[in-house]
């Protein structure tokens, strides 16, 4: 039996300066990794801005005053042309590239939005929000992935759990542009906030110009030593011999000739196979998770109360869902900057638990308010949305996108995340629909359903939730492969016994694998006699069929 070398892909030396800041090719992977994340700023931007235009009388009566199941279709139109259009994305993405498909959604996004500023009626306004739904759905697919696939692996983690956050900074901006038109006459008081809407897009445009296509769908698609080059220039400053690099590239090829390739792959290997079970079951759970823990209920009763204490300006009202989204961006960003610190489980247990203990207050405090109009308990409720909101933000901000991108196997990844995606955006749309009626039925007795929610995904996590932390992108692929408690282990003794057996079959000796893995200087036979791809390596504990 080979005795492996402990050496783990984050500690071997690289050639480039440890503060990102400081290094010219780190900065460029930020600098592109951040314009990946824009592609998530068109939702926040846009559920912040319907809810503002509401506010607006100049948009209220330009439409018509829209209630009820006319304002239920306009919300709706961006939800579910986003189920098809996610699955679009993964068949581009996997085809002709990340970047293609990126390119596709960001050009519907800015369709969209200028159909929605120069909208005159109700129709071509919920038209052009079709199309946003349809954009966004395809850079929601591709984003994450290419992020995680051009990452440099001691950032990957912080940069993958920051893209969600930026949600709240499209709300952001989306509601101070509003407030600002309340003040400009005519229609443009909405059209200037709708227009507004085409500037992320147009960012991750003139970002992608220089960004590289993912190496991973390079060296799959055989041009492994372009894929070679990317990785030695975002990771190394260029250095193709660098130890880092070296065994960065190895791993990435060695996996994708275990999974066999694209071409084998399908939506069925989702259930074929007990581990991508497990991988397909924790995507649905955690894309359903994002809406359905109460995050969009809890704050049900917020306008009724600011009401009765006197809070009725819009202005005031606007003011206030801007604070909020302005706790959830800073709140989301620190998470992030530290989703290494602790593991993947330990986050969404502290998450979990706080969500259910402020979202049980949430419902006694509104229960005193409506059953006995005391005011103060109302008023006691508010604090309480920053803290939950603060709880939510820690865990379901930050892991799910990341956690459920980095656990696909490359042929699976974003049909995995068309899936994730879909999931999520039904679920969105099922509360759209479901929340307002269970609402009016049971009023605040509906808050200790969501309780009992989360306590469900809470129990869920206790016995399937992988920690993935420390791990390269391949390891973490590796996961679901094996049983929970031993998944760690093996999952990282599979890639290295990969790589070695790889290594030594296209010739390199035991000394010059060894020295790949501590990181000494790369031998000319360890650097080149891996490209040669015929020679295609069967992993039984990926592809055991149940």
């Amino acid at each position: 039996m080979v005795d492996l070398v402990k050496t783990h892909i984050l500690d071997v030396p690289n050639n480039t300066h440890p503060k990102w800041y400081k290094d010219k090719g780190l900065r460029k992977n930020v600098y592109h990794c951040m314009g990946l994340c824009l592609c998530v700023f068109y939702l926040g931007y846009d559920q912040s801005l319907l809810a503002c235009l509401q506010s607006i009388p100049q948009w209220d009566e330009y439409f018509d005053n829209p209630t009820g199941m006319t304002l239920g279709l306009i919300s709706s139109a961006l939800y579910f042309p986003g189920i098809p259009a996610a699955f679009v994305g993964s068949w581009i993405s996997m085809k002709y590239g990340r970047k293609p498909a990126l390119w596709v959604g960001s050009v519907l996004i800015i369709i969209g939005a200028i159909v929605n500023a120069l909208s005159k009626n109700q129709a071509e306004f919920a038209g052009g929000r079709v199309l946003l739904g349809a954009g966004g759905a395809i850079t929601k697919v591709v984003a994450p992935a290419l992020l995680q696939e051009i990452a440099h692996p001691r950032l990957r983690p912080v940069l993958a759990s920051s893209y969600y956050g930026w949600f709240f900074l499209g709300a952001i901006v989306s509601g101070y542009l509003c407030l600002a038109g309340l003040f400009i006459p005519g229609s443009w008081s909405w059209r200037l906030a709708c227009i507004a809407q085409i500037i992320a897009p147009i960012g991750v445009l003139i970002i992608s110009l220089s960004m590289p296509e993912s190496p991973r769908f390079l060296a799959n698609k055989g041009k492994v030593d372009e894929a070679l080059g990317i990785l030695a220039k975002y990771h190394a400053n260029g250095k193709l011999d660098d130890p880092l690099v070296q065994l960065e590239y190895n791993e990435m090829v060695l996996a994708l000739e275990a999974e066999g390739g694209e071409h084998k792959s399908s939506y069925m290997d989702f259930i074929r196979y007990k581990g991508n079970r497990r991988r397909l079951v924790m995507s649905l759970v955690m894309a359903s998770g994002t809406n359905w823990n109460g995050s969009g209920l809890v704050g049900y009763y917020l306008t009724p109360i600011l009401e009765s204490i006197g809070i009725t300006d819009p202005i005031q009202t606007i003011n206030l869902n801007n604070g909020m989204n302005i706790w959830n961006l800073v709140v989301s960003e620190v998470a992030a900057l530290y989703v290494e610190a602790v593991s993947r489980r330990t986050i969404f247990f502290i998450s979990g638990w706080g969500m259910v203990v402020t979202m049980a207050l949430v419902g006694g405090f509104s229960a005193g308010y409506q059953e006995h109009g005391n005011v103060a308990l109302g008023i006691a409720s508010i604090p309480m949305l920053f803290l939950y909101y603060g709880l939510y933000d820690i865990a379901w901000m930050s892991i799910p996108f990341h956690y459920c991108t980095e656990i696909q196997p490359f042929h699976l990844r974003t049909k995995g995340l068309a899936l994730f995606v879909a999931m999520q955006t039904g679920s969105n749309a099922f509360n759209q629909f479901v929340n307002p009626i269970a609402f009016e039925a049971i009023t605040w007795k509906y808050y200790f359903v969501y309780v009992a929610i989360n306590l469900a995904y809470m129990a869920y996590f206790y016995f399937y939730l992988i920690d993935s932390r420390n791990m390269s992108l391949e390891e973490i692929t590796l996961l679901f492969d094996y049983p929970r408690k031993e998944a760690r282990e093996r999952a990282t003794e599979e890639m290295e016994s990969r790589v070695r057996a790889g290594l030594l079959r296209r010739g390199s000796t035991s000394a010059a694998v060894d020295a790949l893995y501590r990181g000494d200087s790369i031998s000319a036979s360890v650097t080149s006699l891996h490209r040669d791809r015929s020679v295609s390596i069967h992993n039984p504990s990926s592809n055991e069929k149940l």
